[in-house]
């Protein structure tokens, strides 16, 4: 991408991290909308500083244009993801609930595609132009989904959801889901006092917990740092390649792979899933750092080009089928009713906390320890997560939001 400016490598960490920390803002914002208007509106409401961000872009002239461009993006972002995730889950037929969650993670992976195919042939200003056409699209589309039978259901307007549930179920008579729904969110129109006082019941704690310490687990596997920082890692490695052509490759294998979990997630479950991903990432990190070891021996790194480049292959192919779409569906299915949109906000914190935390640390730590430290420290933390998932993550797949909460309170 044409760039108008160079950056210091303190101001590229900054870019990188500036996204986080508007996540936070975001988060709470989305989680208090949420509460009020529903998570159609919260969508609809997130393409506002989304489009900002484009718009700081085209009016980039100096780096804190640019800062100003990631903290919006990260509001909207913190304000979107948690309540999609929410959205499907809601909304989704059980059969397939876990696949249309990750379809939806994965039309992410479309975006960073597309976005690195054109930027090596974009300046900066028509590239942020290009992607402010998807953002109105989207608000224009989508605000003629229905809302939620879930919130209408929350907010006692019974005739509003079953008409939304027809619509997506497309059946004329939906009593039976309608009534299941209803029990569902029965007594969840609370206090906000109230939710907060639930964090500290047993079940709802213990899901919680869950939760973070998985996160903990995905924001170590370092995807969204490796993803920013691709072409660089590609470029210190010594690839005799094109790195921004591989780091194409790398874009498009995550689409593939994730068009596949959608069939796979709720055929194999939440939990297989995790476990296969945390292990292929952790190999996939530990063959990285070993290719920048046998770099500090003085080999000749055109020898070793394949390393690299499959390491990263197999990183992007192993967190696209666990780490990055299964989370978002665990989310909308352990937590009840009445604790949903606590839940979501104190994830999406988290999680902001955490992306900050390993982006903000990834450039000093290589700087400090070399990359085959930093490389072979993720990889060794996130195969910790194998033995996590297989004792505390439960399976959700193919069970109703009710159902759920019945197994989880046991």
């Amino acid at each position: 991408m044409d760039m108008p400016l160079r950056l210091t490598d303190t101001e590229a960490s900054w870019v990188a991290s500036f996204l986080n920390i508007g996540r936070l803002i975001g988060a709470l914002l989305g989680a208090f909308c949420q509460e009020f208007v529903g998570r159609k509106r919260v969508l609809l409401l997130s393409g506002l500083p989304l489009a900002s961000s484009w718009i700081f872009t085209i009016c980039t002239t100096s780096v804190t244009w640019l800062y100003w461009s990631r903290i919006c993006s990260g509001i909207g972002s913190g304000m979107f993801w948690p309540a999609m995730s929410l959205y499907l889950g809601e909304v989704a037929d059980p059969t397939i609930r876990g696949s249309l969650i990750a379809m939806n993670v994965n039309a992410a992976s479309v975006g960073l595609f597309l976005g690195n195919a054109m930027g090596p042939y974009l300046s900066i200003e028509m590239f942020a132009y290009v992607s402010l056409v998807p953002n109105i699209l989207f608000v224009a589309l989508f605000s003629l989904i229905p809302e939620s039978p879930y919130h209408y259901a929350l907010h006692g307007d019974i005739d509003e959801a079953e008409a939304s549930l027809k619509w997506f179920r497309r059946e004329s008579d939906v009593k039976a889901e309608l009534q299941e729904l209803q029990d569902f969110v029965n007594g969840a129109a609370t206090s906000i006092l109230t939710k907060l006082k639930d964090l500290l019941l047993p079940a709802n704690l213990k899901s919680m917990l869950i939760m973070s310490g998985l996160n903990v687990f995905v924001y170590a596997s370092s995807y969204n740092t490796i993803n920013s920082y691709a072409e660089i890692i590609l470029i210190n490695s010594g690839v005799s390649i094109t790195p921004s052509i591989i780091v194409m490759v790398l874009g498009f294998s995550t689409i593939v792979v994730g068009s596949t979990v959608t069939f796979l997630v709720d055929r194999f479950g939440r939990r297989n899933l995790l476990i296969v991903s945390s292990f292929g990432v952790a190999v996939s990190l530990v063959a990285l750092g070993l290719h920048f070891y046998l770099l500090s021996l003085n080999l000749n790194p055109e020898i070793l080009t394949w390393l690299p480049i499959t390491s990263l292959l197999s990183f992007s192919i192993f967190v696209s089928y666990g780490l990055v779409p299964v989370p978002s569906t665990l989310v909308s299915e352990m937590f009840p009713a009445n604790f949903k949109n606590v839940a979501s906000l104190c994830i999406a914190l988290g999680n902001a906390t955490f992306a900050f935390v390993f982006a903000k640390t990834y450039q000093p730590f290589i700087d400090i320890a070399g990359e085959t430290t930093v490389y072979w420290s993720y990889g060794f933390f996130v195969l910790l997560a194998v033995p996590y998932v297989w004792y505390f993550i439960p399976e959700t797949k193919g069970k109703s939001l009710l159902e759920i909460q019945q197994t989880t309170k046991q």
